[in-house]
């Protein structure tokens, strides 16, 4: 028999070109696998770009709605901003609520009344509401798509605030507006006419959170929304659902009322839900239900625990 020689292993006859240990098929000559590689390395390259953008992006429009960034109504949050979190840091809390209305000009000089024009809603200021603290007691009704929910107002803690909400209510300002956030074991938010976080009355007002003694964030307390500046509280209102997440903005909010019936309601809300129709009741004195040293001391009304 005629000797042999060994065959060369040639670039097509190499191994390495036979198929790949991944079973990808055969390649067209040395170069190509050079290319294949290249290919896929960029294809990697610009997916992980494509990747971060998409990442940036998010990012950039969730500051510019005002949420501290957050992934979630549900996650801590950092800093103070507007809109969906405001000037409250949180380590161990849901973000904060909803930021009232947030001129061009937010933040500007108050006048004598604690009232600053932004020119965004249908009113310029509320009108002197003559509440009488000492000889009255005030009563809010909530009437909803979910069930009626009942507060009693602190206007000896907060005379603005409450003469502008009661003043906004008697105009029937809040009729037909919704929930527009709701995070649960935090707040239920309503009081936006746009339904965004980002409307308000036309005004804002001065934030009276008695910071040396303020009104502890209690189950079904009844607070005031802002943006990062102090006295920038419009329309917007919150419902406290728990006492532990909310208890960091002890201080920083006003707190201007107290559920009195209906906690059960406030705590089925929803995105989405309705107030049908918000009432103010004048009543004597001695029908108070709670007051702010009430809700200092712990005694909440029976059935909002």
């Amino acid at each position: 028999m005629p000797n042999r020689k060994p065959s060369k292993l040639t670039e097509r006859s190499h191994p390495r070109y036979r198929g790949s240990s991944t079973g990808g098929g055969p390649t067209g000559g040395g170069a190509g696998g050079g290319d294949d590689a290249s290919r896929r390395f960029a294809l990697i390259a610009l997916g992980g770009l494509a990747l971060a953008a998409v990442l940036l992006v998010g990012f950039m429009m969730t500051r510019r709605s005002g949420t501290p960034a957050t992934t979630g109504d549900a996650t801590p949050a950092t800093t103070a901003t507007a809109d969906d979190g405001l000037a409250v840091s949180t380590t161990a809390a849901p973000a904060a609520p909803t930021a009232a209305p947030a001129g061009a000009d937010a933040g500007a000089a108050l006048d004598a009344n604690g009232v600053h024009t932004t020119g965004e809603g249908p009113y310029a200021a509320p009108e002197d509401q003559a509440l009488d603290a000492a000889g009255k007691s005030y009563f809010v009704t909530f009437e909803t798509n979910k069930g009626t929910v009942e507060a009693e107002l602190f206007p000896e803690a907060a005379p603005i605030t409450v003469n502008s909400f009661i003043f906004l209510a008697r105009k029937g300002f809040y009729d037909g507006l919704t929930f527009h956030r709701v995070v649960p074991g935090f707040v239920v938010q309503g009081g936006d006419p746009k339904g965004s976080g980002m409307g308000g009355p036309g005004y804002e007002i001065k934030g009276e959170f008695n910071a040396d003694n303020p009104i502890p964030h209690s189950v079904g307390s009844l607070a005031m929304a802002r943006s990062g500046s102090p006295d920038s509280a419009g329309s917007q209102f919150y419902f406290v659902l728990e006492r532990e997440s909310a208890a960091q903005l002890d201080g920083s909010y006003a707190v201007f009322g107290q559920v009195t019936k209906g906690m059960d309601i406030v705590r089925q809300m929803a995105v989405g839900d309705t107030m049908t129709k918000v009432t103010v009741e004048e009543k004597d004195k001695s029908a108070s239900v709670i007051s702010p040293d009430d809700v200092r001391a712990g005694k909440l009304p029976d059935g909002v625990k």
